[in-house]
């Protein structure tokens, strides 16, 4: 008997002994990331990833920002960045983005770069099967690092273009952070170094200031070079070694200090209006000491705690803003990352109107106290646990597709913050193992230490003209420290049974046509509907799909075109069958599949997307939307309500009413292209517009399904004739109708006055109708587009200084008439605005005269060869273009041409497009200025 107690007692021991080393046991690093240190103190991560192939993604990742500068240098953190792109050692002002724009790189998606408070990252993607670019974006990265030219001229020409970003980004939302950061973060160098500078400094600030910054901050101890994408490992740490080891290290570096936010015992309050805030926004937070990334299991599992909480809660507080008593439209209480060496116990909400601050505060406060006194119920963790655990099993199934860029991020914070990265199959292991060991008790327990009367901040912005209604400081702190009485628990409401109130009998595929040369197949089924389906291994576990045909809002009259155009948004929220849009989130928790429906003006469908596990939920969604969508009186009140807080201060906001007036008039003041309006929004009834639902996806027949993705066809044609043969279809093919909608004709000229900031906003639009559209059409036409806008790049914002950026888009549309519209955009200085108009005006009429420069053709040939190699590898892009073939009754095969037609585009070519399309006598000028 001892000797049987001693044995247990030794078991006990061991199984102790092996809990706790699992838990205080280290992370680790992923064993696919080379991690390298240079003897001058540059870091390098390393990683072979062949998503996308023969592509890789830079960064140097500087660990300085906004936050070092001295009160002279306030903006030039984020100027020596924009000072990278204008000249260094080894490229001259242009060669640098000239080289790259040749090689297929994409200015702004593939090269970029941002400041922030902490840091500065270079981003680049370049291609890995050429040699060439790839050693010259790895002297880029160098250059960058340590040899930015700094000329005197390119940084005043520069000037202007950071003035015109500073300018693009002033508005409600700035002048309210002006006024509010120093109230919260008082004491702290956050309140003062806002990446962007001021006006002033960018304008004044002396060259010795940011060369100076420049040299005290971009040096090899605070910098790290990582690499990720289809290399070679040894070869890339070679040149890294080769390029970086040269740099010589600081002697006597100036300490790289790290800031914070000093501790107060008092609450700060920041209560704000402004005249174009459209919004009552509420803020609270709780700040309290960071929580250092996770080193160990045990902390990792904490992190897994506290995100199950920020889940529970987030559901919590969405079912009450989802009923017409709630006081808020949106509310939130998490806890996370706030700021420098701070975290937050953060409660947002966005309030209906301002007397709805003190009930918005009130009820998050009361959610937060009724999980205080009662704690989550068992059912919310369980389906917390199922959704984390979903989303991680969908992220470790893609392990070997997943994107470099996407892994490049943890490798960032990894340098900057200390982050783990113990790889996605250790963390899947993770999550498997530690969360179903998670008790309620340990989630209940976290929110009672998260809260306090010190280190609190609350911020109120809201609209001046319901000013009178705010609450004051005095009485908002009150509100905060007043007691919550006993509450009555929290009860879970689930909806037992099937998605579906019928099961479904199917029906059955009664044709077949394959299309070998792009391996898709057609079915036809037995109610008419036609199915499209092409079987991919672009991703593990991903099934993209969805279901179009004619008709629309397009087949009622005006007077029901409110009703029409809302159809299906007031259709989802209702839910489907005995579910409730409450109980079918619910219901779908776990489940990693969305379905979402939509009546446009000449046709109707949906969009989804699945993973292969949970694609039978996603059909039944599907099959839901059409037999069983549910009318929710309370939900369209709350919808009503939302729409109601968006309206309420819409006409203050300038880019709002720019948006609308641009889209009324480009319809030429079409009754559906009129603004929508508190007026319209009263046309809106339920009936009507839930029985428009049911008219619209009431015939399956007419419909065009494609699915692309992970799938077998024998597996999923069980699915599709018990799913979609299956719904109810008639012999009727509808047509989409005529309302009249057109283009404005002749020349048409308006300013539109709205706004205090000195900015101004400026759209040209050409206009006209085409007797017939081709594939190729459509193809030179967005090429024309790109290489315009890289000539109006340098045009505007490299020559001139006059803009930070500038759109050009545009294309033709097949409805209700074949014509196409040409859009440039751009915003600046209220004073620059003719000048610049008649700069991009001399620009078109040299492309009507000599065309696109041919060496822009170049660079949109390479970026546009280059996007398709990785495009055609996505399911979206599949799923898009089959559908649109087989919908249009177009040759599908066609897609297979895409390579050869980006070859066709000419000098000539662009010149006869532009003398085409660019018509003077049908032009619109839209102009936004402030007020007068």
């Amino acid at each position: 008997m001892l000797r049987i107690r001693q044995t247990l007692l030794l078991l006990l021991v061991t199984l102790m002994v092996q809990a706790q080393t699992g838990l205080d046991a280290k992370l680790g690093i992923d064993p696919k990331i080379k991690i390298g240190k240079l003897s001058n103190g540059l870091t390098y991560y390393l990683r072979k990833n062949i998503e996308p192939k023969n592509r890789a993604e830079l960064r140097l990742v500087v660990n300085a920002g906004s936050i070092l500068e001295s009160d002279q240098q306030l903006g030039l953190a984020h100027f020596v960045e924009h000072m990278a792109f204008n000249g260094t050692k080894n490229f001259k002002k242009q060669e640098l983005v000239d080289f790259l724009e040749k090689s297929g790189v994409n200015f702004g998606a593939d090269l970029n770069a941002y400041t922030s408070f902490d840091e500065t990252v270079y981003e680049l993607q370049v291609p890995t099967d050429s040699i060439q670019i790839f050693k010259k974006a790895m002297q880029i990265l160098e250059d960058w690092a340590h040899q930015v030219s700094f000329e005197p001229v390119e940084i005043d020409k520069e000037r202007g273009v950071i003035v015109e970003e500073w300018r693009l980004g002033r508005g409600a939302d700035a002048r309210l952070r002006d006024k509010f950061f120093p109230v919260i973060l008082k004491g702290s160098q956050y309140a003062k170094r806002l990446p962007i500078g001021t006006k002033e400094s960018i304008e004044k600030s002396p060259y010795s200031e940011l060369t100076k910054f420049y040299k005290d901050w971009y040096r090899p101890d605070l910098q790290a070079v990582i690499v990720v994408g289809d290399i070679d490992i040894a070869e890339t740490e070679k040149m890294i070694k080769d390029h970086f080891g040269k740099i010589p290290a600081v002697k006597t570096p100036k300490p790289r200090t790290k800031f914070g936010v000093p501790a107060f015992p008092e609450t700060r309050a920041s209560i704000l209006t402004d005249a174009e805030q459209p919004y009552n926004v509420v803020q609270v937070y709780y700040l309290r000491p960071e929580i250092k990334a996770s080193k160990t299991e045990k902390e990792y599992r904490a992190s897994l705690i506290r995100n199950l909480f920020n889940q529970m809660m987030s559901s919590r507080l969405e079912e009450i803003a989802q009923k017409p008593e709630a006081p808020f439209l949106f509310g939130s209480s998490s806890y996370g990352s706030f700021i420098g060496d701070k975290d937050a116990f953060s409660l947002i909400a966005v309030a209906k109107t301002a007397k709805d601050i003190e009930a918005s505060i009130k009820t998050l406060l009361t959610e937060n106290e009724r999980v205080k006194q009662y704690g989550f119920a068992q059912t919310e963790l369980d389906r917390a646990v199922k959704s984390t655990l979903s989303r991680i099993e969908n992220m470790y199934n893609e392990r070997d597709k997943t994107k470099s860029v996407e892994l490049l991020q943890e490798y960032v914070r990894n340098y900057l913050k200390d982050e783990s990265i113990p790889g996605i199959e250790k963390e899947f292991e993770m999550h498997q193992k530690y969360l179903p060991t998670i008790q309620l008790s340990e989630v209940n327990s976290l929110i009672k230490d998260w809260i306090s009367t010190e280190n609190r901040s609350v911020v109120i912005t809201a609209p001046e003209k319901e000013k009178a209604d705010l609450m004051t400081a005095d009485q908002v702190t009150a509100l905060l420290n007043k007691p919550i009485g006993k509450l009555d628990a929290y009860v879970d409401k689930v909806t037992k049974g099937a998605l579906l109130p019928v099961e479904p009998t199917a029906g059955k595929v009664v044709s077949e046509k394959k299309y070998p040369s792009i391996e898709t197949t057609e079915w036809i089924l037995s109610n008419g509907a036609k199915v499209i389906l092409k079987p991919t291994q672009f991703k593990n576990d991903d099934v993209q799909f969805s279901a179009i045909s004619w008709g629309g809002s397009s087949l009622y009259d005006d007077k029901d075109y409110v009703n029409a155009a809302n159809a299906s948004v007031i259709a989802s929220i209702g839910g489907i069958g005995d579910f409730d849009i409450q109980a079918l989130q619910k219901e779908l928790a776990g489940k990693n599949c969305f379905v979402s429906t939509s009546v446009a003006n000449y046709m109707q469908g949906l969009n989804g997307n699945s993973t292969t596990k949970d694609l039978e939920t996603a059909f039944q969604w599907l099959h839901g939307y059409f037999v069983a969508p549910r009318k929710d009186a309370n939900m369209f009140e709350v919808i009503k309500q939302q729409m109601k807080v968006q309206l309420a201060n819409k006409d203050k906001d300038p880019a709002s009413v720019f948006a609308d007036s641009v889209n009324y008039i480009m319809g030429n003041y079409h009754p559906r292209r009129k603004p929508f309006s508190m007026e319209t929004m009263q046309q809106l009834a339920l009936d009507r517009a839930f029985e428009i639902y049911k008219e619209r996806f009431s015939n399956a027949g007419q419909f065009t399904f494609t699915f692309v993705g992970n799938f077998e066809l024998e597996n999923i044609k069980t699915l599709v004739e018990k799913y979609i043969a299956s719904l109810p279809s008639t012999n009727q093919k509808e047509q989409w109708r005529d309302v009249g909608i057109r283009y404005p004709k002749g020349v048409v000229s308006k300013v539109i006055r709205k706004g205090k900031e000195p900015k101004a906003s400026v759209r040209l639009a050409f206009t006209g109708e085409v007797s017939e559209i081709s594939d190729l059409d459509e193809v030179q036409v967005g090429q024309l587009t790109k290489a315009l806008a890289i000539k109006l790049r340098e045009v505007l914002r490299e020559d001139a200084g006059g803009v930070y950026g500038v759109g050009v888009g545009g294309g033709f549309n097949r409805e209700p008439v074949n014509s196409y519209g040409i859009t440039i955009q751009f915003g600046c200085a209220p004073e620059n605005v003719d000048k610049l108009i008649a700069l991009v005006m001399e620009e078109i009429k040299n492309t009507k005269a000599n065309g696109v420069p041919a060496v822009n053709i170049e660079k949109v040939v390479a970026e546009q060869t280059r996007s398709l190699e990785n495009d055609i590898k996505e399911n979206s892009f599949w799923r898009f273009r089959l559908e649109q073939n087989f919908f249009r009754g177009t040759d599908p095969t066609q897609i297979l041409q895409a390579a050869d037609k980006i070859k066709l585009i000419t000098v000539d070519k662009t010149k006869e497009l532009a003398n085409k399309l660019f018509n003077e006598n049908n032009m619109v000028k839209l102009i936004l200025l402030p007020e007068e």
